[in-house]
């Protein structure tokens, strides 16, 4: 089969032909250039996309902070009580049932029911009632203004002990009784701290001299006996 020979030099002739022809392949040309650029473009895209789609996917999910709870500090250990300590039992003694009498002191009275308060010298050194010697200036009647008894001793009241004491003292300017000493007594250191406390507590009015009160000594008999 023989191709139709075509006779270029006869188209040639004609240049409006020559210049559309041109302009076609420049045109064609152009479109395959877009239309390849286009799909470059296209592939470059997908491949693009698949990449984030893929690392999207592979990313971990980022994990919530864990929540950090209060602890409670643990309650302060409370110190125990003390022990309860037994109560000793403590053994009261017996008491003994003492039948006691009731005292009593005997403090003489002078004839004129006054308190006899011993015999004194007259000045002249004669002496009656007990013969001691005496002081000058002794008045046998003086009156205490007060005048406390003294009280009964419990051990004599115990065993039942009477006696009698002896007692002198000295009153001052004042009407107060000092120096006071035990003169006789029987029994012996029974009787006698309880004299000395109550003479001690006694007042008197003292005796005035040219209107001057002065001292003196006196003199005291107690006695102590029980009710029967």
């Amino acid at each position: 089969m023989k191709l139709p020979k075509l006779n270029i030099l006869e188209s040639t002739k004609n240049p409006s032909i020559v210049v559309i022809a041109i302009i076609l392949n420049i045109a064609i040309f152009i479109l395959i250039q877009r239309l390849v650029s286009k799909e470059h473009d296209f592939d470059i895209n997908l491949i693009d996309r698949n990449f984030l789609d893929f690392t999207r996917v592979i990313e971990k999910p980022i994990p919530p902070p864990e929540k950090i709870e209060d602890i409670e500090p643990p309650p302060e250990e409370e110190d125990p009580p003390p022990p309860e300590m037994p109560t000793p039992e403590v053994e009261r003694p017996q008491q003994m049932d003492i039948e006691l009498s009731t005292p009593e002191i005997d403090v003489p009275m002078s004839m004129a029911g006054e308190p006899y308060l011993g015999e004194f010298s007259d000045g002249s050194g004669n002496m009656g009632g007990l013969g001691r010697p005496g002081k000058p200036n002794i008045d046998s009647n003086v009156v205490p203004s007060l005048r406390i008894p003294p009280n009964y001793p419990n051990r004599a009241l115990r065993s039942g002990i009477e006696g009698i004491v002896t007692v002198e003292f000295t009153i001052t300017t004042d009407g107060s009784v000092k120096d006071a000493e035990i003169i006789e007594a029987e029994p012996p250191n029974i009787f006698d701290k309880s004299v000395l406390r109550a003479i001690a507590k006694w007042k008197f009015n003292p005796d005035m001299v040219d209107g001057q009160p002065v001292e003196k000594r006196a003199r005291q008999d107690i006695k102590f006996t029980l009710k029967k």
